[in-house]
């Protein structure tokens, strides 16, 4: 196994989640700074989603056409001046300018999430590359959570826009260590980038039920934590009156269950397959919502009743993302642009269902572990469909 390799693989792959999160601590200051209301202000969520999401299609043309170095590097370049509009939107007073900003943000960051599934695939063989997967998802522990945290003391001690400084930093880190990972793609589709070659391309990826399922059930994942993104920062501010370090402290808490969880499916990856890590994740996840609706139903809201049931949900969600990840892509041809798509699917999910709960005003805590349950009910159809799919290919 290319260790070597993973260190890096694991900071590309938090690039675009990090980009979502490390603001957030400053989330109501923004609601109050452009005086807009907290639903309005969870458009800095949505619309960074929206940008995230149609980037993984941009990606997979660029990869083919450029090769995966240069593409990571126009990732880190889209970032930098997507961060640039966002400092900018503090002195004009500008929340459009802020929105559009962290649109182009997350347009770049984008590049992260594609690259490392494609990288992963390429440089990895099958059985290795589920276990990798694993083993990356503790960047969903690590750097994310270390990102709030640390966006959290910034914000307390300067203003919102010093996470913006930081992804700067953080984009720029990319450019450089980027350039230590091999060259995956030893030849250019130079018409890669036409768009009818792109709609061709995704169409064909689109009629792979395997494909669609697979996202889904990675945007399972995605849609948990993006939620807890969206709504988290206001129910712990403005409900249990936590302050903005306070809240990236607590934030670190259920980071540990991403943390074990990586180290522990990646461990059974090695004997078990897939798809009954998959099954388990859903499983561990359900129990922990239902724990998370009980603590939060019978006891007052405290935020330990919020954060530590969370430990349990991310837990099990470290062994969704990877293996479903690994299921949807086994037998693509075009990896490339299957990742791409997939990677769409996952995105446009937590998208879709974040927009949606903008739509409404969720500040109740109980209000989280119903929305969970819900979601964790469509993946277990997603999964269904999914395995049965496989055993039919065998």
């Amino acid at each position: 196994m290319k260790a070597k390799y993973i260190s890096v693989l694991m900071l590309l792959i938090s690039f675009g989640s990090i980009g979502a999160v490390i603001f957030t601590p400053g989330l109501p200051n923004i609601a109050n700074y452009f005086m807009v209301s907290n639903q309005v202000a969870q458009y800095t969520v949505t619309w960074y989603l929206v940008g995230y999401a149609f980037g993984q299609l941009l990606y997979g043309a660029l990869a083919n056409r450029f090769g995966s170095r240069i593409t990571i590097a126009i990732g880190a370049v889209l970032t930098i001046i997507g961060a640039c509009g966002c400092i900018l939107s503090y002195p004009l007073r500008s929340f459009i300018l802020l929105v559009i900003s962290r649109c182009v943000m997350a347009l770049g960051a984008a590049s992260g999430l594609k690259m490392t599934f494609t990288l992963s695939h390429k440089l990895f063989t099958h059985e290795e590359s589920a276990r990798v997967m694993g083993l990356l998802t503790m960047a969903f522990a690590i750097t994310p959570g270390l990102g709030v945290f640390v966006g959290g003391i910034v914000v307390s001690h300067f203003n919102w826009t010093a996470p913006f400084y930081m992804m700067i930093l953080y984009a720029l880190a990319i450019l450089v260590l980027g350039k230590q990972l091999p060259e995956v793609y030893n030849s250019r589709d130079y018409d890669a980038l036409r768009l009818r070659n792109l709609f061709s391309n995704y169409v064909t990826q689109l009629k792979d039920s395997s494909v669609i399922f697979g996202g889904l059930l990675v945007g399972l994942g995605s849609c948990v934590v993006y939620i807890f993104a969206a709504l988290s920062p206001f129910i712990a501010m403005n409900v249990m009156h936590l302050t903005p370090s306070s809240y990236g402290s607590y934030n670190f808490i259920p980071s540990a269950g991403i943390l074990f969880g990586s180290l522990l499916s990646n461990h059974l990856g090695k004997t078990w397959s897939p798809s009954k890590s998959l099954k388990f994740g859903l499983v561990v996840s359900i129990i922990g919502t239902v724990l998370l609706f009980l603590i939060l139903y019978l006891l007052k809201n405290q935020p330990m009743n919020l954060f530590l049931p969370m430990i349990i949900i991310y837990f099990g969600l470290s062994f969704i993302f990877g293996n479903s990840a690994a299921l949807a892509l086994k037998y693509a041809k075009d990896k490339s642009n299957a990742s791409a798509v997939m990677s769409f699917i996952n995105m446009g999910s937590a998208f879709l269902v974040v927009t949606i709960l903008g739509l409404f005003s969720v500040s109740q805590p109980i209000m989280l572990p119903i929305i969970y349950l819900v979601l964790l009910g469509l993946g277990i159809l997603w999964y269904i469909f999914l395995t049965k799919l496989r055993q039919s290919d065998l």
